[in-house]
């Protein structure tokens, strides 16, 4: 196994991964041991850009390379860049009717479509 970065396109959302935070890069998918526990990946610190050659890294306190799902990692991480949340695009006359009705609902644009009786 490389341990050079892969590409971030090649994991689904519901994919575990070990995430590089200084590099912002996925490092690869989370290994299991025999008793189906996630593995330890060892961290390796990348060398700061205006560092000497031999010199220690500072304030290196990292031992293991975080994981999680690709989904969260992203965000946490901003491995694809920021990501921009989404505007909300209703008003407070179009929600609060329905606010007042139902204590917890989502918003769907596709409206589920009404079986005819035959």
């Amino acid at each position: 196994m490389t341990s050079e970065p892969t590409t971030t396109t090649a994991y689904k959302d519901s994919d575990l991964v070990y995430v590089d935070p200084e590099t912002r890069t996925v490092v690869g998918i989370v290994e299991w041991d025999k008793n189906e526990k996630p593995k330890s990946r060892p961290y390796v610190a990348s060398p700061a850009k205006d560092a000497k050659p031999g010199d220690k890294p500072k304030g290196f306190w990292r031992k293991f390379y975080p994981f999680g799902t690709y989904r969260s990692m992203k965000r946490i991480f901003k491995v694809e860049g920021k990501i921009k949340d989404a505007e909300p695009n209703k008003t407070l006359e179009e929600v609060l009717p329905r606010a007042l009705n139902e204590a917890f609902w989502t918003w769907n644009e596709k409206k589920p479509e009404v079986q005819k009786e035959e």
